[in-house]
């Protein structure tokens, strides 16, 4: 089974990345609605406390909308949600028979990294609240709070989020591009996925040091067309939806859209 859906999908370079924001723009939350968030979030709160696991709400951007462009740019819609509406509405009980509009719909970042010797980087998810024991690759929110520079800034959030899970400074970045939007359809948001190229090889990279410990345990891949293709079909289900469509879309920047195309109708 697929666990996601593209929304759209290309090569887009900042620029070519055209945001408008509106923070009015929220989930419809009427006084039932809300009654549901927060009951379940003080229950969430006292859940993680027992566990001595840190929770707290953040400001996060809403995915309105999103569509590609005849001119090669991608436009997104965002307005506001938090992570205590997304964590709290996510839950089955809860989406299950309504649409995606009435929906947090908290918009995350995630990106295939790849050193200069042919290597991606993979996280097999450990201390998260979604697809523990999965493989996934660097990821988060795209945060308001830390994320707003004048704008919304997404490729900054992608950075970010690779400094602190990895280390990877921004002067080891060659490139960057946005591949587009997916959809997960199992915890219900949105994700923007990358593609970072670095300037340097594996061992620097397995020198840094992350600024947090979300990672556990950072893991890589030798990335030939067949290794790619294996990884997924073999994995898949064992891979997180955004993570495995990042993965596919990687694939076809770097081998072409009939191996894109492949690898899909095997899943």
């Amino acid at each position: 089974m697929i666990e996601f859906e593209i929304l759209s999908r290309g090569l887009y370079r900042p620029n070519q990345l055209i945001i408008t924001y509106n923070p009015s723009l929220h989930m419809p939350i009427g006084s039932t609605i809300q009654s549901w968030i927060d009951s379940l979030w003080q229950q969430k709160l006292a859940a993680a406390h027992q566990k001595g696991v840190p929770l707290f709400d953040t400001n996060l951007f809403r995915l309105i909308n999103a569509a590609s462009q005849p001119d090669g740019t991608l436009h997104l819609l965002l307005g506001n949600t938090s992570y205590k509406e997304y964590t709290t509405t996510r839950v089955p009980d809860f989406f299950q028979n309504r649409t995606r509009q009435e929906l947090s719909n908290a918009l995350a970042v995630c990106s295939v990294i790849e050193t200069n010797n042919g290597h991606i980087l993979l996280d097999k998810r450990q201390g998260v609240d979604v697809y523990v024991g999965r493989y996934h690759v660097i990821g988060g929110f795209f945060e308001r709070d830390l994320d707003m520079l004048g704008q919304p800034d997404p490729f900054e959030a992608m950075r970010r989020e690779i400094k602190e899970e990895t280390g990877i400074q921004s002067a080891d970045i060659r490139e960057q591009y946005c591949l587009g939007v997916v959809y997960d359809l199992t915890t219900p948001h949105s994700e923007l996925c990358f593609l970072t190229r670095l300037n340097i090889p594996l061992a620097e990279v397995q020198m840094r040091t992350p600024e947090d410990n979300e990672v556990q345990q950072l893991l890589s891949l030798a990335v030939t067309e067949e290794s790619l293709r294996d990884f997924v079909l073999k994995y898949h289900g064992n891979i997180s939806p955004t993570g495995e469509a990042n993965l596919l879309m990687y694939g076809a920047v770097k081998f072409g859209e009939q191996r894109f195309e492949e690898v899909m109708g095997r899943l």
